[in-house]
């Protein structure tokens, strides 16, 4: 059985690290700020960062699992993504990717995000209302969409050379921030100040994936998932693991090779834009009455007298946190400080999951789970929070006008 579990958690690494967005730490952190800034409860906000999860649990992990040996974990693995082929097909959008290079040009960022927040607003008030659905259900997707919403918008400021751009001699200049750092404006400040997209001084550019050889602006080298900018090469004989500071030494906040200070800098200037751009998210989601109605409805759900759900909730976690841990997806594939700890934790023997079920010791538990409980049979444990993907198609609504079942963007 531990050889089945390993296994599995390697092949999970291996399909899934490359579609990954900012990792998975600064995704969570980012919604902690969102739920404090609108008061989510520790619940609802919990749940809301499972659906963050999702664009990348259903990433495009299909057509890596059949060039591999076949094994009991793997055709697990593979009925699960044979049973969920629209999320996964959906889940390529939402990254910001520059997809067989057609992500180009400023209009048609603007257009993805035109398209994704119409569509979120209409899937929270849709929800709201789900016909034969009971209250739990129908705040669950309520909170689940709005997460997987907000990975796109966090991704595009981990994608994109957004954060390269200069600045400091436009409309919209750099925003010092109280707690120390900086930040650069998001799409939104910007556009609200210098006009058109079509009209700016600059051309915004996101990486390709899959990545190529000898292509300048891949998705190994453009993205800011995390604190060390370290990454496989995978369009590079041998997928060698280096630093790609070199390619992030642009903008108001530029990285240096071998300056750790710089390059931690650098990435949190995009993650410090990503957490604006959430706040802002969900202040322009809320324009819309109904949908503002629906994260009214969810926004303050207490699971204490659902204890079904909390346990669903509490395996999620772990899944989450165990998966990232072994894709390196964490914070890279070696986390420094308290981070690394964790899923040293996470991948080694584990805290014992006994405990006295205190608020202290949640964490524990959650970790001791993380250590044993491999995907996909942790699935079987998460009940409501992905079955609602498969039964409601929560990410085929958030990218519709945006992709096609072809794999082809579908902007127009």
């Amino acid at each position: 059985m531990f050889r089945r579990v390993t296994i599995a958690l390697m092949l999970f690494a291996l399909f899934c690290s490359p579609a990954s967005g900012f990792d998975t730490y600064w995704h969570q952190e980012a919604l902690r700020r969102v739920a404090a800034a609108f008061a989510f409860s520790e619940d609802a906000r919990k749940i809301m960062q499972l659906g963050n999860f999702s664009p990348d649990l259903f990433g495009p992990i299909s057509e890596f699992a059949s060039q591999n040996v076949q094994d009991e974990a793997l055709q697990s693995l593979n009925q699960f993504g044979a049973a969920n082929a629209e999320s996964r097909q959906a889940a390529i959008f939402l990254h910001f990717d520059n997809l067989h290079g057609e992500l180009e040009g400023n209009a048609k960022f603007d257009s993805v995000f035109g398209q994704l927040l119409k569509n979120t607003q209409a899937a929270l008030a849709a929800y709201k209302k789900q016909p034969g659905t009971d209250d739990r259900t129908r705040k669950v997707l309520v909170l689940v969409a709005l997460g997987a919403s907000l990975h796109t918008v966090q991704d595009f400021y981990s994608h994109s050379d957004w954060v390269h751009q200069d600045f400091s001699h436009t409309p919209a200049p750099p925003v010092s921030l109280p707690g120390g750092g900086t930040r650069a404006p998001t799409w939104f400040e910007f556009r609200a100040k210098a006009g058109v997209p079509e009209r700016w001084p600059f051309q915004v550019k996101t990486g390709i994936y899959p990545p190529v050889p000898n292509a300048a602006n891949t998705h190994t080298h453009m993205n800011h998932d995390n604190s060390r900018l370290v990454y496989r090469e995978l369009e590079s004989p041998g997928q060698p693991l280096v630093s790609q500071a070199k390619y992030h030494d642009a903008g108001n906040v530029p990285a240096r090779e071998q300056d750790e200070a710089s390059i931690f800098a650098h990435q949190q200037y995009a993650y410090n834009t990503a957490v604006a751009a959430s706040l802002e998210w969900v202040s322009k989601i809320e324009e819309n009455a109904d949908a503002k109605a629906a994260i009214e409805f969810a926004r303050t759900w207490n699971l204490k007298k659902e204890p079904k759900l909390v346990k669903e909730l509490d395996a999620g976690l772990a899944t989450q946190l165990g998966l990232s841990c072994a894709a390196g997806k964490w914070d890279g594939e070696d986390p420094p400080g308290d981070r690394g700890v964790l899923c040293k934790t996470v991948l080694g023997k584990g805290i014992s999951a006994s405990s006295d079920g205190s608020a202290g010791n949640l964490e524990s538990i959650i970790i001791g789970l993380g250590a044993r409980i491999a995907f996909p049979w942790a699935l079987k444990y998460t009940g409501k929070f992905w079955a609602v993907h498969k039964q409601y198609g929560i990410l085929p609504a958030l990218s519709q006008g945006i992709g096609s079942a072809s794999g082809r963007y579908s902007l127009k």
